[in-house]
């Protein structure tokens, strides 16, 4: 199973949606987890919601949920986030790709939660081959060479030549083993 994250400057480009949605060939079954985005758990939502109706129109079969429909993701007692596995299993059975938005249940209200802490969970608790970050600039040089970044000398040494794509780079390296893809490579 291929685990997908997207940036909120990934989420903001509507090309870069585009393009990953139209560019989806992953045999295997895959979660998309994503950012933030605006700031509210409305617009998180949205987003969450409108990356599924752009993939069902493109015959992607998929089905999102914020974490806190259904108890998707919650708190322990120790305030440690926990992964209801057997409904994501379940229901990812049917599905090419499941989305979960950053939205969890905290006392009783919906609040916005750490997309990367979600990410990292889902990783410990699934069986995820890969995981996938995006480049800012969809048409960046670095998402062509499908790179994997396990190491902190990864980042210096790509750095050296692409210092726009820091903030993906740190993002790979924060989630690593991860690859950098572009929304036009990811799944070839």
């Amino acid at each position: 199973m291929k685990l997908l994250y997207l940036t909120e400057v990934n989420l903001r480009d509507r090309l870069f949606v585009r393009d990953m949605i139209h560019n989806f060939k992953l045999a295997e079954k895959a979660i998309l987890i994503h950012d933030t985005f605006g700031g509210t758990v409305s617009d998180t939502r949205f987003v969450t919601k409108r990356l599924s109706a752009l993939m069902s129109e493109t015959m992607i079969y998929n089905n999102a949920f914020s974490g806190d429909q259904r108890n998707f993701f919650s708190r322990n007692e120790a305030g440690l986030l926990q992964l209801n596995v057997s409904l994501v299993e379940k229901l990812l059975s049917p599905l090419q790709v499941l989305i979960l938005g950053p939205v969890i249940a905290e006392e009783g209200k919906a609040v916005l939660a750490d997309p990367i802490e979600m990410v990292q969970l889902v990783r410990n608790e699934l069986e995820i081959s890969e995981t996938i970050v995006f480049t800012a600039n969809p048409m960046s040089p670095l998402g062509a060479k499908q790179l994997t970044i396990d190491t902190s000398e990864d980042v210096t040494e790509w750095l050296k030549s692409y210092e726009e794509e820091k903030a993906s780079l740190e993002l790979a390296h924060e989630l690593r083993p991860a690859r950098i893809a572009s929304p036009m490579t990811y799944s070839a």
